[in-house]
């Protein structure tokens, strides 16, 4: 009887070391994405994530601040963010944690950021972020903006005191928020003037203007990096090969985000349906 549970004890050994997955075995599965709450990235973030999973990783996705984001992944809480808006726009995170980062590759080579206003506001004499002052009151003394923390609300900020913006105030909210707001407004032909970006839906669903900005506050131009932590390379080297290759065509990622932030389609439906739309890009990648 003794020797009969010494050989069951030892065939259950052997079982689990050939069949189980440890807790350590799962963790060098699993990568771990950080992204802002912003459309754009939402959805980038789950094409990634559909096509690491078919490759048999396990995904997390995490929204944070942009600032917590890059703070966990200095930390090694997080692998990956796919939404570095570098030089200007994250310059002060960059700053911060750059030592312990690694800028992987543009997976976005052309943006905007900075003040829109609608085309009548912009034809009426509004066309630099200077004009905004002359006529704060029309702008009922607010710039509608996005989260605060987020790059371009801190831009916006500093922009109020470079060009004198006494008389405004940047109205921080969320970036749906931000969308109908400007919606509202623009439907009724009132004024507003609101924080935005390029890549983005609002270029298409409004008809709009951006304000110069000759005092390059927003910056002359980021471009979107793919950064991850110090040693993930070593960690997930095919993971990482992949995403030295993974870029996006700044209109495929407006078009995400009107299907997903303006349409309401989930973010990984719309992300599905261009994976299998593009099967052919992606073995490029993989």
């Amino acid at each position: 009887m003794v020797i009969s549970l010494a050989i069951l004890a030892l065939l259950l050994g052997s079982v689990c070391m050939s069949g189980c997955i440890s807790s350590d075995d799962e963790e060098k599965n699993n990568v771990k994405f950080g992204l802002p709450p912003w459309p754009g990235v939402t959805v980038k973030s789950e094409v990634v994530r559909i096509i690491l999973e078919d490759e048999g990783y396990e995904v997390e996705l995490s929204s944070l601040d942009a600032g917590v984001v890059y703070a966990q992944m200095a930390e090694g809480e997080l692998d990956v963010c796919l939404a570095g808006w570098l030089p200007v726009t994250h310059e002060a995170y960059w700053d911060e944690y750059g030592d312990q980062l690694e800028m992987v590759n543009i997976n976005i080579d052309t943006t905007w950021l900075g003040i829109a206003v609608p085309t009548y506001v912009y034809e009426s004499g509004v066309t630099s972020i200077y004009d905004l002052q002359e006529y704060a009151a029309e702008f009922d003394n607010r710039i509608v903006g996005i989260e605060p923390g987020a790059g371009i609300s801190n831009s916006a900020e500093e922009a109020k005191v470079v060009y004198g913006l006494d008389d405004i105030e940047v109205l921080f909210s969320s970036t749906p928020s931000m969308m109908a707001e400007v919606d509202s407004l623009t439907e009724n032909g009132e004024w507003v003037a609101f924080t935005i970006w390029e890549p983005h839906s609002a270029f298409a669903m409004f008809d709009i203007q951006k304000l110069d900005d000759p005092e390059g506050i927003f910056g002359g131009g980021d471009v979107v990096y793919t950064i991850t932590r110090a040693g993930f390379a070593e960690d997930f080297p095919e993971v990482y090969a992949f995403l030295q290759k993974f870029e996006v065509d700044p209109d495929v990622q407006s078009e995400w985000i009107l299907q997903y932030s303006d349409l309401n389609r989930p973010a990984d439906e719309v992300a599905q349906e261009w994976v299998d739309n593009n099967q052919e890009l992606i073995d490029e990648w993989i």
